[in-house]
């Protein structure tokens, strides 16, 4: 059988096994790195290289979806990180987020490019309450690195506390945009095309009701945090004419639970919209 992405997972595995890989590799690029998002769980490889990935995310089930990069600790495993989200951790012990494709809708594609470094990592949903309720994928990081060429930005959204800072401005057709997270708080962007007659208030107050009910807007993916303020991470998009909505839904309370989380970024202003002409 075929896999797609076959070149790094064997790349990734004879590493690990032999240790004698060099650090840094020249040559041919790897392949994308793909995940198919269902309403069961990820599709994904389990072995990838270290470096600049090319993500291409596709929602294929019926609900809204995202897929968090989550490094664990050297001797943790899977099953103590889903332990501790069972517990209603947000943001378990040993762990690090490291961004991953933002909410979204069914039917849709997101594309990204992040820099992951070796080691074990798990993919997680936070959407509603998937954390609880759907399987992490997880998957290795090799210690070689073969970075994916990254293109050119169009556009530089800065996560601030607690506003969206424009840089260049959104046009209709593909753009590359890279986002950067000055803070000093985490932040994530989620990129959303509003329905005719909807608002961002509509926007808010469906997401603060974990997205139940009919959408008042397209959910396309985005940024999702990073424990590392200096990740740096690149969507490519392309936008039609309409309106639109970047909207941050990281929780208020540093080292929030589950039950803590109810005040969000977007409740204290970090919600903007913006136009896309003809």
């Amino acid at each position: 059988m075929k896999i797609a992405g076959a070149a790094p997972v064997f790349l990734a595995a004879a590493c690990l096994i032999s240790g004698g890989c060099d650090n840094k590799v020249a040559g041919k690029e790897p392949p994308p790195f793909r995940i198919v998002a269902k309403d069961a769980g990820f599709q994904a490889p389990v072995a990838i290289v270290a470096g600049i990935r090319h993500i291409i995310f596709e929602n294929q089930g019926s609900e809204i979806h995202e897929a968090m990069f989550v490094r664990l600790a050297a001797d943790m495993s899977p099953d103590d990180y889903v332990a501790a989200v069972q517990r209603g951790e947000l943001f378990p012990k040993r762990t690090q987020d490291y961004s991953g494709p933002g909410l979204t809708s069914p039917g849709k594609t997101a594309e990204m490019w992040l820099k992951l470094d070796p080691g074990q990592y798990v993919l997680i949903c936070w959407n509603s309450d998937h954390a609880r309720t759907r399987p992490v994928h997880p998957f290795t990081v090799a210690e070689t690195i073969v970075d994916n060429a990254v293109p050119k930005e169009d556009v530089v959204v800065k996560l601030v506390d607690f506003k969206f800072e424009i840089e260049g401005k959104f046009r209709a057709g593909q753009q590359v945009i890279r986002i950067e997270t000055p803070g000093p708080s985490m932040h994530e962007v989620d990129f959303y095309r509003l329905h005719e007659g909807k608002t961002v208030d509509d926007l808010r107050r469906w997401r603060k009701d974990d997205g139940r009910g009919p959408a008042p807007a397209d959910a396309l993916g985005g940024a999702l945090d990073s424990h590392d303020l200096k990740h740096v991470v690149w969507l490519r998009k392309n936008f039609s004419p309409g309106r639109y909505a970047l909207h941050c839904e990281m929780p208020v309370a540093a080292g929030a639970s589950a039950k803590s989380a109810n005040l969000t970024h977007a409740d204290v202003g970090m919600i903007r919209e913006f136009v896309i002409e003809k």
